[in-house]
């Protein structure tokens, strides 16, 4: 029996000859499988994202389902029988529900009218309302929740009657009715509870301009049965609502399950055969059917995902491709370092084929080792720094199939390398890299890639804009490297020793060192140009969110039928209209009237949007004191459009009024601004005061709007106790721009790309202090001959730190020369929603760059320190009887 410890021994010889070469493939496999896993992790964690993103500023109501239902029919009075079924259509619709998979429902029943009561201050309303779980959500101070009903204190307050006792109402029709109160509760106030705040025109008293608010009905609060009972007594009919939820916490493939069991519910509701549809049929009332948001919140995220799998699948392909480059030059140096070993093989009868599969052999350890690796790295990575820590179900093959293809691509290149290499020794030749016009190709695809994007013709986040810098920088780098001897002739003369050596090897332009800078341009050249578009895009992005909404929350007002009452605290009102002329000129624009002081705690503001602070700009409009409007200008208006300077500026409308104006200001953009129309922002009170004189209304010449600093859940609820009306449905909020799909698609695509950047320059680096030490082995007979000449040890390394530093340095220097304009070109394509000002910025990553030329420094430090650590540690003796 072999031992066990020879057997390993023989196994390890057999797999792992020099091991001293697998660390490097390991780690040059693990860069690849991180590249090829990352893309799809990132796609899924990108689904996940985008679902979080839309599920937390969408109304939960809204994407649970909604079934309503009602016992008013077509016939002229309610049906007593009818009224009757409203608790059998319950449970059928309850069952139906729960057939199809989902939580139970919310149920809430209302009486259509109210009930009257006679209290010490007259006759009040009563509604009465059943909801599933309110005895949870009120406080009793008297009493409890029971089979009869929940009154709110001042109703007991104003009959006198509290737990135990009988409340005695009548129905619209004069129909009595006696109610059994079984607690007293404490009414919820503004701010409303989330569970109540649906319920804010029942809770909240009605505030008008003169006089107290309009008192609402008292709510009475029952259990269902208590309800059902109530409306057959005064023959009265109801409202029937049910709630589905979303759970809570379900990811993108729960909320694609819960959407389907939705659709499975309606269907199984409008079958003729099912209960539901039976009854409502022969009662002839609304056949309930679930109405929900959530399936276009999830075509949301489709719509997202679309817009970032081209980008994303590009950068980790090109990640990728070049992490098998660098594998190959490692299959390359393998050879070149084992070259007699090859050569004796050759002449003992072996062949390229034969070289390739022992390569494979000992390649298989590091590249499975590298695959694991790569794969923990890659999901490590998307899940702390990507959209979500969660990803689909559907992630993992995708993710799987390209680590696969990832680990045989590698074992591919290296015995394709291998062969290549080992069949130019069999013909006598040395492993040689192969002379290719390298430079004259690049230069012809860099005009196919950049022709499309000076053309403009390259719009969004596509592979040509991520690709722009790349040829552009290798081409650059590679002439710069080409000149090096021309421009160095005669350089260094006079020089110390280290700055002298250090200088001649540059200037001496061998292939390594093009090499190393035409690598570092293209790999930090990528990190440079991932920034200026990341940080660009989001410096673009913030000011148009500020733009796209004037604050937080914006309520278009209806036309005003009454006397509303005031605004919630902290509240803007805002006067708006479309289609106004400037005089002279004939401009087109909009017309934005505000108040400055209210405006200034509401207003969101970006510094991109002007020259002068939002506070100076607001006090020049409130602090005019001329007999004109004081306006700031915004938008696209050429400066002589409104005639010379001094001119009168008027604003008609449609001969409906006119406006006397004075440009106080002039902005690229202002909050609220619809269009790239320019926009007339006016002192609301100067506007008021004109019309007035007129014989106008402000309030009913423009529309309205209310802008609020918080967020639309309590002040819609306000507004609506206020008496102010709206439309829900045309509720803006400051969070929806940046919710957009192709918004959220770029800033996720090009955090992507900044990641890779990041990887790709750091690798570059790494490879600068690598290429160092190679220079350093093969420079070993020429160190010590150097060293016997008299050249002082610290002198040496700072030769090494010199060079590798200035090849650094010139890399550096030719990237962020290409990427900067580059990136300019680039960011003009990258505009979410060119109908919006601003348009794209330009912003330079002040600490990418400093980043950049700390890189630089730290490499040329770290070669010097480790070229003079692998001097001192090799013998000199041998060095030289080693030398050919």
């Amino acid at each position: 029996m072999t031992p066990r410890g020879p057997l390993l021994r023989r196994l390890r010889l057999w797999l792992l000859p020099v091991p001293g070469q697998a660390p490097a493939l390991a780690a040059l496999v693990a860069v690849l499988a991180a590249a090829l896993v990352s893309a799809p992790l990132f796609l899924g964690a990108a689904e996940e994202g985008a679902w979080v993103t839309e599920r937390a500023r969408a109304d939960e109501r809204a994407l649970g389902a909604t079934l309503e239902t009602t016992t008013v029919s077509r016939a002229p009075a309610p049906s007593l029988a009818r009224i009757a079924r409203a608790g059998e259509l319950d449970e059928e619709v309850t069952a139906a529900v729960a057939a199809a998979g989902l939580p139970a429902p919310q149920l809430q029943v209302r009486l259509r009218q109210p009930l009257l009561a006679e209290t010490s201050a007259g006759t009040a309303g009563l509604e009465l309302l059943s909801r599933t779980g309110w005895q949870e959500q009120v406080t009793f101070t008297a009493g409890g929740p029971g089979d009869g009903v929940a009154v709110p204190g001042r109703l007991a307050e104003a009959t006198g009657v509290g737990p135990g006792g009988v409340l005695a109402a009548t129905s619209a029709l004069g129909l009595p009715v006696s109610l059994p109160v079984t607690g007293v509760y404490e009414e919820p106030v503004a701010p409303l509870p989330d569970y109540w705040a649906e319920q804010a025109s029942l809770f909240l008293p009605r505030e008008r301009l003169t006089g107290p608010p309009v008192p609402r009905a008292a709510v009475l609060l029952a259990p269902r049965d208590a309800v059902l009972a109530t409306t057959l007594e005064v023959e009265e009919d109801l409202y029937l609502q049910w709630r589905v939820p979303v759970p809570a916490g379900v990811g993108t493939d729960g909320a694609r399950d819960v959407l389907g069991r939705f659709d499975a519910l309606r269907d199984s509701l409008a079958a003729p055969g099912s209960p539901v549809a039976r009854l409502a049929a022969i009662e002839d009332v609304a056949r309930p059917a679930p109405r929900t948001a959530l399936g276009d919140a999830l075509a949301a995220v489709d719509e997202t995902v679309a817009l970032l799998r081209a980008p994303v699948r590009a950068v980790g392909a090109g990640a990728g491709g070049a992490a098998l480059v660098l594998v190959g030059a490692w299959a390359g140096h393998r050879v070149r370092r084992r070259d007699d070993e090859l050569r004796l093989l050759l002449a003992r009868g072996g062949s390229p084929a034969r070289a390739a599969l022992q390569t494979v052999r000992e390649a298989l350890l590091p590249v499975l080792a590298g695959t694991a690796a790569g794969a923990a790295l890659g999901w490590l990575l998307v899940r702390q720094a990507g959209p979500s820590p969660r990803s689909p179900v559907g992630t993992l093959p995708p993710a799987a199939v390209a680590l696969g293809a990832g680990a045989l691509a590698a074992l591919v290149v290296v015995a394709g390398t291998t062969a290549v290499l080992v069949a130019r020794l069999d013909r006598g030749g040395r492993p040689a890299p192969v002379r290719l016009p390298w430079l004259p190709v690049t230069a012809a695809a860099t005009a196919v890639v950049a022709v499309p994007v000076l053309a403009g013709q390259a719009g969004g986040l596509g592979v040509l804009p991520l690709l722009l810098p790349l040829p552009v920088a290798a081409v650059a780098a590679g002439l710069l490297a080409a000149a090096l001897p021309r421009l160095g002739r005669g350089a260094g003369r006079r020089l110390p020793p280290a700055v002298f050596l250090a200088l001649r090897r540059v200037v001496a332009g061998s292939g390594a060192g093009r090499l190393v800078v035409v690598t570092t341009a293209l790999s930090l050249a990528l990190v440079v140009h991932a920034a200026t578009l990341a940080d660009s895009t989001a410096a673009t992005m913030d000011a148009k969110s500020a733009v796209a909404s004037g604050a937080a929350t914006v309520v278009p007002l209806l036309r005003r039928v009454d006397e509303p009452g005031p605004l919630p605290p902290g509240t803007a009102l805002v006067s708006v209209q479309a289609g106004v002329t400037l005089s002279p000129g004939e401009v087109g624009a909009d017309l934005l009237a505000l108040d400055p002081d209210e405006a200034a705690g509401v207003l969101r503001w970006d510094d991109a949007l002007a020259d002068a602070p939002v506070a100076d700009l607001l006090a020049a409009l409130s602090g005019y004191r001329g007999d004109r409007v004081p306006v700031l200008l915004a938008g696209p208006l050429p400066d002589d459009a409104l005639g010379v300077p001094g001119t009168e500026v008027v604003l008609d409308r449609a001969r409906a009024y006119s406006l006397p104006l004075e440009v106080v200001g002039r902005v690229a953009a202002f909050p609220g601004q619809p269009s790239r129309t320019p926009l007339v922002v006016a002192d609301r009170e100067a506007v008021a005061a004109v019309l007035a004189a007129a014989g106008r209304d402000l309030d009913l010449a423009l529309d309205r709007q209310v802008w609020s600093g918080t967020p639309p859940g309590q002040l819609l609820g306000e507004l609506e106790a206020g008496g102010h009306a709206f439309d829900p449905d045309a509720v803006t909020t400051a969070d929806a721009f940046p919710a957009r799909p192709e918004a959220l698609a770029q800033a996720w695509s090009l955090g992507y790309l900044r990641a890779v950047g990041l990887a790709a320059g750091a690798l570059g680096l790494l490879g600068v202090v690598l290429h160092a030490l190679a220079q350093q082995r093969r420079r070993r007979v020429a160190a010590v001959l150097l060293a016997r000449a008299g050249l002082h040890r610290r002198s040496a390394d700072t030769a090494v730190a010199l060079e590798t530093g200035l090849l650094a340095g010139l890399g550096a220097a030719v990237a962020v020369a290409v990427a900067l304009p580059a990136s300019a070109l680039v960011v003009r394509l990258l505009d979410p929603d060119p109908a919006l000002l601003p348009g794209p910025a330009l912003t330079v990553p002040g600490g990418t760059l400093a980043a950049v030329v700390a890189g630089v420094l730290v490499v040329a430090c770290a070669a010097g320190l480790l070229a003079g650590r692998a001097r001192r540690t090799a013998d000199a003796g041998q060095v030289v009887r080693g030398a050919p």
